[in-house]
């Protein structure tokens, strides 16, 4: 009976964990689970909790030491076991060999990762061996900052230095964990690793001319491939010297930058907008705009800005009419002063001076700020130290554009970000007519900006003659 009912037992508990079959199944296999996840997140007996990532505590060569035997294996000793696995890859990926001299493989032990090169080092050569931060203990904690081991072959290695920062030409921000390949004239590939702040170094370089290329290694392949975000500077190091440089990527682009629309800004101001990211240290006298049709009214256009240089001269010209109004509150006070004081004490030097020969500034506004483009920030970082492209060229014409009058734009002779040439096409707009139940028609535009041909030109005269005017946008 016992054997049968153990049979009989069994089918049942079957049964009841057949997940499709029995809700009460699905129950108790949840509560499996959750038992067993509480037993696995149990505190070890014995002690705290390890929270401290793997150190190495020694090495094979020594730091800087001159290697005679070629056949050498290079060698990380930990202060605790380690793991075999390591974060986002194989073995090989944890520890990088500059310069690239051939393939190698890594060997696991409980405590070290030991690496041995096929056909074994060459001679007089300066080696760099980082063992990148993906190396992590057995309960999970991984190294927090690169290690790096240099030793030679021949020679005694020169402290030259190449560092600097990667960064994303588009955001501004830092490119963490990018790949860095310098090639020298002798075709050695020299190879260094981006941390989380965007920084790299090559330390022990020898003096030449490089190709330094800055990428993301999507496919982790170590080379830098056509479709992958990259960028590259040439440079030159000399012997002892320590070069610091940045590095901006892109996504490569075949494809030249096409008008995708425009609108009004203001009367007098206009945006064209583009499919893709310009080039703005490219001269807008390569930039060619037609507007038609050709008639009497139609304005021409004086002025072509990058979109970067747009928002630094609105800020210019905000800054400067601000400056008007304050040096013009100043003086009012001033005057006001002057004359409770000759109310009291008359004297020559305060009849001298009269209201009346104050002339203020009639109020003008600022340019219109640009409306934001999702993705874009274009214009100087919050430090100033990049400016950040845009997908806009702004106009600045004659005349106020006329009302509910549709004008077509031819452009050609546009670059983009990444240097290809030949962008263009076209786009129309009008601009519209809108007035407020309340607003009289004579008022229509007064809103608007200033015609680019007015100079602003603004005439202060007495007040000790502290202040001669301002021609717009600069004061002086």
């Amino acid at each position: 009976m016992l054997p049968n009912s153990g049979i009989k037992l069994g089918s049942f508990v079957r049964n009841l964990l057949d997940w499709e079959s029995n809700p009460l199944g699905r129950i108790l296999s949840v509560v499996i689970v959750m038992t067993s996840a509480c037993a696995q997140q149990e505190m070890p007996p014995g002690g705290p909790e390890d929270l401290r990532p793997p150190v190495v505590i020694a090495t094979t060569p020594g730091a800087l030491e001159k290697v005679t035997d070629l056949g050498t294996k290079i060698r990380f000793e930990f202060d605790e076991r380690i793991s075999e696995r390591v974060t986002g890859g194989v073995l090989e990926t944890a520890i990088a060999v500059s310069p690239v001299v051939g393939v190698y493989k890594v060997e696991h032990s409980p405590k070290a990762l030991t690496l041995t090169i096929e056909g074994g080092l060459r001679p007089e050569l300066v080696y760099r061996v980082t063992l990148t931060p993906t190396v992590s203990d057995m309960f999970g904690n991984t190294m927090r900052d690169p290690f790096e081991l240099v030793f030679s072959t021949g020679g005694d290695p020169v402290p030259t230095t190449l560092a600097g920062q990667v960064w994303d030409r588009i955001t501004g921000r830092a490119v963490q964990q990018a790949t860095i390949v310098a090639i020298s004239n002798d075709s050695l590939v020299h190879r260094s690793t981006a941390d989380r702040t965007g920084i790299f170094a090559f330390r022990y370089l020898p003096a030449g001319t490089f190709d330094v290329t800055a990428f993301e290694d999507q496919n982790r392949n170590g080379e830098v491939d056509s479709t992958e975000v990259q960028g590259l500077i040439p440079l030159f190091v000399e012997e002892g010297d320590t070069v610091l440089t940045e590095i901006s990527i892109l996504t490569p682009d075949a494809s030249e930058a096409k008008v995708t629309g425009a609108e009004v800004l203001d009367s007098v101001t206009l945006a064209l907008l583009f499919d893709d990211f310009l080039d703005f240290e490219t001269a807008v006298d390569e930039v060619e705009i037609k507007i038609s049709p050709d008639a009497d009214d139609t304005p021409m256009i004086v002025d072509v800005m990058h979109e970067p240089d747009y928002v630094v001269w609105v800020e210019r010209v905000t800054d400067s009419l601000s400056r008007v109004d304050s040096i013009e509150a100043e003086e009012v006070a001033a005057l006001r002063l002057l004359s409770d004081a000759e109310a009291v004490m008359p004297s020559e030097e305060g009849s001298a001076i009269r209201s009346e020969e104050l002339v203020l500034a009639s109020a003008r506004r600022p340019p219109p700020s640009l409306p934001q483009l999702q993705g874009s920030v274009a214009g100087p970082t919050a430090d100033g130290a990049r400016v950040l492209p845009g997908r806009r060229l702004i106009l600045r014409l004659s005349v106020p554009l006329p009302y509910e009058i549709e004008f077509a734009l031819t452009v050609s002779g546009v670059t983009n970000i990444f240097g290809l040439p030949g962008g263009g096409g076209e786009a129309t707009l009008s601009r519209e007519l809108v007035v407020d139940s309340v607003m009289d028609l004579d008022s229509v535009g007064m809103a608007d900006s200033i015609s680019a041909l007015d100079t602003g030109v603004v005439t202060v005269i007495g007040v000790a003659n502290t202040y001669s005017g301002c021609i717009f946008p600069v004061c002086y």
